[in-house]
């Protein structure tokens, strides 16, 4: 099996989950959920990895981690051999229990922190059960959840000792009674009204982050540890290492919008759209082999800023406009495919 780009470097922060082999139960009952959390107790501080949020499902869990001595691998071979030898002797089975290899995405914490840890923790009143009851009836689903960290982050009696609580609240004002309460209606509200998936914006399935947060892991840990990099990889991590070069880009862009090669690499063009277009797919192709401002000095002499813009305005105009939104996507799978 394919393994998926590991990215690890001291100080990482990533959301961790595994799920059950075939969609097989990784919990058959509360005994097996309390062994697991006193193994990830034991994992966490055996190589002194930090644990921010965490959510136990019948066939899979979810866990929010930091890592400063930048050990994931190794603190994940342990967790998951222990739990699973557990398992298989406790319920006399033998083989996976896992489906692959543990998934890790990396996160950029300042930007995305605090919608992970109300997405994971939003879990138990996801599932098609418990979606379908009244508000009333999902709301206490949510707070009487046992298998979570929610109700720590919400009132102190219910704390887990392993579980790391400020970073999370530092953003709704502390861990004090006001940051609690923020918490608690900020990770309610989404009863009311759709919270979307903070995995939408991840790149290549293995980074979570704004453009500025992937320029810095590709300047600060790529670019320095490439030759050290399993480039064996899954389709989706591929994508994010995958480099094309700029003029493939602009072939297939000048093709698929049928617009003169010297028009679209104007800086003030006449083909807005499609010079949008070349900015978003060459930072998508490109950033994690050559900085913002290499990118920048190569369409022209962009700054960082105005790029920032100009992909900004794009993803408006995709939300709006089928047939733009047709015209980028029939580029990105032909780039994909080369």
């Amino acid at each position: 099996m394919a393994r998926p780009l590991r990215i690890e470097y001291h100080g990482a922060w990533y959301h961790f989950t595994c799920r059950g082999n075939e969609k097989n139960a990784i919990f058959k009952d509360d005994g097996d959920r309390e062994t697991f959390l006193n193994i990830l107790q034991e994992s966490i501080e055996k190589y002194k990895v930090e644990l921010h949020g965490y959510v136990l499902m019948d066939n899979h869990f979810h866990l929010i981690l930091h890592t400063p001595l930048g050990n994931l691998n190794r603190f994940a071979q342990r967790f998951n051999t222990a739990y699973t030898g557990y398992y298989n002797r406790r319920h006399k089975r033998v083989g996976h229990l896992y489906q692959g290899r543990y998934k890790a995405v990396l996160v950029d914490k300042d930007a995305y922190l605090l919608e992970l840890s109300r997405y994971i923790h939003l879990n138990p009143v996801r599932i098609q059960k418990v979606y379908k009851q009244r508000l009333s009836d999902r709301l206490a689903q949510l707070r009487n959840y046992r298998w979570s960290s929610n109700r720590g982050y919400g009132f102190v009696r219910y704390r887990d000792n392993f579980v790391c609580y400020s970073s999370v609240l530092g953003y709704l004002g502390g861990d004090n009674d006001d940051g609690r309460k923020r918490y608690r209606e900020f990770v309610e509200e989404g009863l009311t009204k759709e919270i979307e998936s903070p995995f939408k914006d991840v790149k290549g399935q293995v980074v979570l982050g704004e453009t500025g947060f992937v320029d810095w892991v590709y300047q600060n840990v790529l670019k320095k540890n490439k030759g050290k990099l399993d480039l064996t990889e899954q389709p989706g991590s591929k994508k994010l290492i995958k480099e094309i070069h700029v003029d493939k880009i602009v072939d297939q862009i000048c093709e698929t919008f049928m617009v003169e090669r010297n028009q679209l690499l104007k800086r003030r063009s006449n083909a807005q759209e499609a010079r949008m277009v070349l900015i978003e797919l060459c930072c998508r192709y490109l950033l994690l082999h050559k900085s913002l401002r290499e990118i920048g000095r190569e369409l022209g002499g962009l700054t960082v800023g105005g790029m920032s813009h100009a992909r900004k305005r794009l993803q408006e105009r995709l939300k709006q406009n089928d047939f733009l939104r047709s015209q980028f996507n029939r580029c990105v799978i032909a780039l994909d495919n080369i």
